[in-house]
This record gives C-alpha cells, structure tokens and sequence, in this order.
C-alpha cells in the first residue's frame, strides 16, 4: 500500500519534534554537568597535549 504525501509529512514533522523535544534538551543538560572537548583553561598546566596511550601487545 503506497504511502500518502501526509503521512510522510508527518513522520518528518514527527521525527524533527522529537529530535527538538527529547535530544536537545538531553544534549544541552550533559553539557551543563560536563565539558566533552575539555575546553576550560587551567593556568597550572603547561601543556594541554594529551598523549595516547600505549598500543596494547
């Protein structure tokens, strides 16, 4: 059965709801608690290079 034109404006309409009403707000309340990319400025540091660690034997 071929879908209609309204229903796949609404399941884009849907899809965009839900990203905007339950991933955004998730996304900006993680980034309150943490800082992914580190990017805070610590004057005790000399250097903000992180060194990977070792390959594993």
């Amino acid at each position: 059965m071929p879908r209609s034109r309204w229903t796949e404006r609404l399941g884009r309409t849907g899809l965009a709801v839900l990203y905007f009403a339950v991933v955004t707000p998730a996304g900006l309340c993680l980034r309150v608690v943490r800082d992914p990319l580190r990017r805070s400025r610590d004057d005790r540091r000399t250097s903000y290079l992180t060194r990977p660690a070792p390959p594993r034997r």
